[in-house]
């Protein structure tokens, strides 16, 4: 399979009363471990792009200290840049996104930022649709990594869902921890927690940065290592960028398809991905590890 036909993504929505749950998306998510004054510049870059292209769409933000999310505006553009000029040991806690048709509306597209102490993560969640145009996703996603000081990162489908809502923080992770363990292309939606991990778990784009391309022996023995012709591996920013395959994939174990190019990315990486202790939301500590390490084997 070289995509996935949007109308199976689009089964993977789920809503109530309040609003949506959770709907598929196509995430990109870049991790980096300096402070703000080192990352302000790179995030704003990112803020800007993200606004360029999709600034239309979004209709709520949620900043640091604040208690819920409010409408958004143009007067309120200034908001995360002002933010981005404090000092402090990682970026702000921010996020803009589409949803005002009921209280708990959370949609791509998504831009937020977050951090675990000092190490922080910055993410966009984008609707499914735009991996049908693979070569302006690829684009989209070496200009993030291009102004951006990433350490490591990733970009494939996702879940995405708001966990800063107490309400979706209950109800959400009881429903989509078995859709992460039945297609384990979905990424996971909320990278802070992964943020102080070594390597996140690879995806159908996997970018590492320049102290792990270093350890591998640079990009040349990385491409030797991976010999698969539908893995292509490509500098980008001051890193490299992994592609398995010419299109991001979900995989389904009930059927068979525990999609072999990510995994024979993830065999190649697993060394690197570290150990650390995680119990994610709606598994135990034994299905935390098992879905970090399904690309492992």
């Amino acid at each position: 399979m070289t995509n996935q036909p949007l109308a199976l993504l689009a089964k993977f929505t789920e809503t109530d009363e309040h609003g949506t749950l959770y709907s598929a998306s196509l995430q990109i998510a870049l991790f980096a471990a300096r402070p703000l004054p080192e990352l302000a510049e790179g995030a704003l870059a990112c803020y800007r792009l993200f606004m360029q292209r999709f600034g239309k769409d979004v209709e709520r933000y949620h900043a640091t200290n604040m208690r819920q999310a409010r409408a958004f505006s143009a007067k309120h553009a200034d908001i995360f840049p002002t933010l981005c000029q404090e000092k402090g040991i990682s970026l702000p806690r921010y996020k803009i996104f589409r949803g005002k048709e009921k209280p708990d509306d959370y949609l791509p597209p998504v831009f937020q930022t977050a951090a675990y102490h000092e190490f922080s993560a910055l993410q966009l969640h984008l609707p499914p649709a735009i991996a049908e145009d693979q070569k302006g996703l690829l684009d989209l996603v070496s200009k993030l990594a291009e102004a951006f000081p990433f350490r490591c990162g990733y970009a494939g489908y996702s879940l995405c869902w708001d966990d800063q809502s107490v309400n979706r923080s209950v109800l959400v992770p009881p429903k989509i921890a078995p859709l992460h363990k039945r297609y384990p292309g979905f990424a996971w939606g909320i990278p802070r927690i992964l943020a102080d991990h070594p390597l996140p778990p690879v995806n159908w784009l996997t970018l590492l940065g320049p102290e792990v391309v270093e350890k591998l022996g640079g990009i040349t023995r990385v491409r030797e290592d991976l010999k698969d012709k539908a893995i292509s591996v490509e500098a980008m920013g001051a890193g490299i960028c992994i592609r398995a395959g010419d299109a991001p994939e979900i995989g389904d174990r009930n059927r068979g398809d525990d999609l072999p190019l990510y995994r024979e990315v993830g065999r190649y990486l697993k060394d690197y991905r570290g150990k650390e202790y995680l119990e994610l939301d709606g598994m135990d500590a034994h299905e935390s590890e098992a879905w970090l390490a399904r690309f492992d084997s």
